[in-house]
Order: structure tokens, then sequence, then C-alpha cells
């Protein structure tokens, strides 16, 4: 998924929202698509989310946005 992990979390090192915390987590049970939660810390205590319906959206939402991502754990 070109670079876009699932499950993992990242640091936004380049694009909006630079030098936040990134997740995507897979929702297929409930939604069938992607949840982008993003942070100020890595226990994602204060941040906020955004849902795509499937892979191709996700993947332009992180090109609109200029994302590099670092995958740190």
């Amino acid at each position: 998924m070109n670079n876009v992990q699932t499950g993992r979390v990242g640091k936004i090192v380049a694009g909006d929202e630079l030098g936040r915390y990134i997740k995507v987590v897979e929702d297929n049970e409930n939604t069938g698509g992607f949840l982008i939660l993003t942070a100020d810390d890595l226990e994602f205590h204060s941040g906020h989310d955004n849902w795509v319906e499937d892979e191709a959206a996700l993947l332009r939402y992180f090109k609109e946005a200029g994302w590099s991502v670092i995958w740190i754990s």
C-alpha cells in the first residue's frame, strides 16, 4: 500500500500535521474502511480521527496531505 501501513504507529515527518503521530486502523468489521488517527502523543490522548472508505481513498488522503511517515512501532 505505497508505504501506508495499518496497525502501526508512525511519525509524520513531512506534510500537513508535521511532527504528529499517526495510526491507520483497518475497520472492516464496522465500516469496511480505514480510520486515520493523528495525535500529539504516542498514546493518542490528544488528537483526532478521520475515516476513508477504501484503500484508494486512503492513498489519496496521504497524497493530498503530503505525508511522509516514518513507521516506528
